[in-house]
């Protein structure tokens, strides 16, 4: 198909149907308001902002909710590997200020809650580790408190 021929709305709803794309990726999508360019890449100008690109649709296509929610976050590969491997010890949660924490599916997560350790881990704040050393160590703090 020609995606350049088509309206930002068919094209959105031609790449949308297409069987790759779970319901969840779906949720995502609508969530953070993602259109797509030409070029069959998807972007956002949530809130008005200048437009940022998410990702490719080939990337959306072939990589799970973890990864694309991770990709948004702009995690290191370290971390997605790390989740991975671990996610049974973690549970997802957003934040409502008049509800407090919600537990919630991945697609919409904004938290980890650490089952161990009862704390809760913003992904604003993994996003600001750069340093794997000090990831681990993160990781490893929680585990024994």
């Amino acid at each position: 198909m020609d995606y350049k021929k088509l309206s930002q709305e068919e094209r959105d709803r031609e790449l949308k149907s297409e069987l790759e794309l779970t319901p969840e990726k779906i949720k995502f999508m609508e969530k953070y308001r993602l259109f797509s360019t030409e070029d069959l890449r998807w972007y956002t100008n949530k809130n008005n902002t200048p437009e940022r690109i998410y990702f490719s649709h080939k990337f959306l296509k072939s990589n799970g909710i973890m990864e694309i929610l991770f990709r948004k976050y702009q995690f290191c590969f370290a971390k997605l590997k790390y989740f991975r491997e671990n996610i049974e010890r973690y549970e997802t949660f957003k934040y409502d200020p008049k509800a407090g924490f919600i537990e919630t599916e991945m697609w919409d997560a904004e938290f980890f809650l650490h089952k161990k350790s009862g704390k809760f881990i913003d992904f604003r704040y993994l996003q600001q580790i750069t340093e794997l050393e000090v990831f681990l160590g993160f990781v490893e703090w929680l585990e024994n408190n």
